[in-house]
């Protein structure tokens, strides 16, 4: 089969990103009989994968997103002679004659739509629908996007693929000497809650700076951010300030892949209170780091982390709180935390979510 790769998003950073590269490399490894060719439109992107034998990477120029996705890429798909088109980041071209695997990162948008833009709640509910009716197969991470994606995007159950991603494997337990670099090099103070994430409303991060507001006096852990702004963060950077956080809250920026296994090993908590996540990529780095872990009872999170993680309300501060303070103060709790984390990753990596994927397309 000749394989089409929709990769428009590539140079972006996030979770998506981190899916589709650590799928291709597994699957380009795994699969030496089928021919990939990989689409950017940022013609500097290309040579990502050049040591891959059966990879080909093209420049696909376009005006824009939309032009790109729904006239660019399907005239080279035909100039090309591609069997299949997929896409790791959210859209594929409605008008082409290839078979084409849309990948939706479970149904944020339509369940908690307030999260969004006008102009975005206005785009998805229009193309996501319309996606979901032209895929020849759609791939989610869980079970629960599987059923928001059917159920508010109106997909054929029949179409639906469940195949979980993982995490950077990089993560693991590390030894003192190894964390020391980085910890000397971001100042990283001895005790410290981890939060790892871009800041949208859906990270809920102004939730879990009004839980730990309400415990920061009674413990003397800081609160560290990993991650970068992307939209309506302005809120909760002014929140921080109205709530007098600014001394107890520090923030790292973006931290390369490499460095941030120290972060989760030096952490005594890792809080994820995402109102809504497809999957949950940092839980699991963090599981696979030794360190205790929070996630939303909403969402997919729950899924991904199963009897591995403290499970809270994303909604209610006090529930975030007392959440934090039982695993820095209950030794017993913080142990079995550890113990089934290290357990619960042994369950995921990427070959396996590519040895499904490439079953996909060869069923297809």
């Amino acid at each position: 089969m000749k394989i089409g790769v929709m990769l428009r998003n590539f140079g972006e950073k996030g979770g998506i990103v981190v899916y589709a590269t650590n799928l291709l490399k597994a699957l380009f490894a795994l699969d030496q009989k089928n021919q990939y060719v990989l689409m950017y439109r940022n013609k500097e992107e290309t040579g990502s994968f050049a040591h891959f034998p059966n990879v080909e990477e093209k420049a696909v120029p376009a005006p824009n997103k939309l032009f790109w996705d729904q006239i660019a890429v399907p005239r080279f798909a035909k100039r090309e002679k591609l069997d299949i088109i997929f896409n790791p980041k959210l859209s594929i071209p409605l008008f082409t004659s290839c078979k084409t695997v849309w990948v939706m990162h479970g149904g944020a948008q339509f369940v908690v739509p307030r999260c969004f833009s006008w102009s975005d709640r206005f785009y998805f509910s229009i193309a996501n629908r319309l996606y979901a009716k032209k895929a020849t197969a759609i791939i989610t991470m869980t079970s629960l996007g599987a059923g928001d994606i059917v159920k508010y995007m109106g997909a054929d159950p029949k179409k639906m693929r469940v195949i979980p991603e993982s995490y950077n494997e990089q993560c693991r337990v590390l030894k003192s000497e190894e964390m020391l670099p980085v910890k000397k090099k971001y100042d990283l103070p001895d005790r410290f809650i981890l939060f790892v994430g871009g800041l949208t409303p859906l990270k809920n991060f102004g939730n879990l700076l009004r839980a730990y507001k309400k415990i920061k006096d009674f413990l003397s852990h800081k609160l560290v951010v990993v991650g970068f702004n992307r939209w309506k963060f302005s809120q909760d950077l002014q929140l921080m300030e109205s709530l007098g956080l600014k001394e107890n809250v520090i923030f790292k920026g973006f931290v390369p892949d490499e460095e941030l296994p120290s972060f989760y090993n030096l952490a005594q908590l890792f809080a994820f209170p995402s109102v809504y996540e497809g999957f949950g990529i940092p839980a699991l780095e963090a599981m696979a780091c030794g360190c205790p872990v929070i996630v939303s009872r909403t969402g997919c999170s729950r899924e991904v982390a199963g009897d591995a993680a403290l499970l809270i309300d994303p909604y209610d501060p006090a529930d975030i709180a007392e959440s934090i303070k039982r695993i820095l103060t209950d030794q017993v709790l913080r142990k079995g935390l550890i113990e089934k984390g290290l357990r619960r990753v042994r369950e995921f990596s990427w070959k396996k979510c590519a040895q499904k994927t490439l079953s996909l397309f060869e069923s297809l």
